[in-house]
């Protein structure tokens, strides 16, 4: 099992993961979004915890969340230089979009939001 907090704060939803993202680990994230409620619109991905990303980081942000909108934050520097890579590579995809993304702090105006959640085994808060 991989922890994962969820938070909901109105049509965004805030998935901090803790350990390592790799091929090991990214079914099981990628499982906490089919968990989301359907009127997520924006998925950040708080990544101040993340020990350890590789490649497999990269699939995670550009899984398909249609219509939900991928933000990763509190980039790792080894996050980091995987993203300016990616993006030197394959400017076409559009990676530096989660680059000016690094360091930022999402809050949620109006103050709603719903208690945290784990996200085990493909659940998420709001779904069973």
């Amino acid at each position: 099992m991989y922890d994962v907090t969820t938070e909901l704060h109105g049509r965004s939803a805030t998935l901090t993961p803790r350990g390592d993202i790799d091929h090991d680990s990214l079914d099981q994230l990628r499982s906490c979004l089919t968990g989301l409620p359907d009127t997520v619109a924006e998925v950040i991905w708080d990544l101040h915890a993340a020990t350890f990303v590789d490649v497999a980081g990269l699939h995670l942000l550009s899984t398909p969340t249609v219509p939900a909108q991928i933000t990763p934050t509190s980039l790792p520097p080894r996050a980091t230089r995987l993203l300016e890579t990616a993006h030197a590579t394959f400017p076409d995809q559009g990676w530096d979009r989660h680059l000016a993304t690094r360091g930022t702090v999402h809050t949620t105006a109006g103050g709603n939001r719903a208690p945290a959640g784990k996200c085990d085994k493909g659940t998420a808060p709001g779904r069973s």
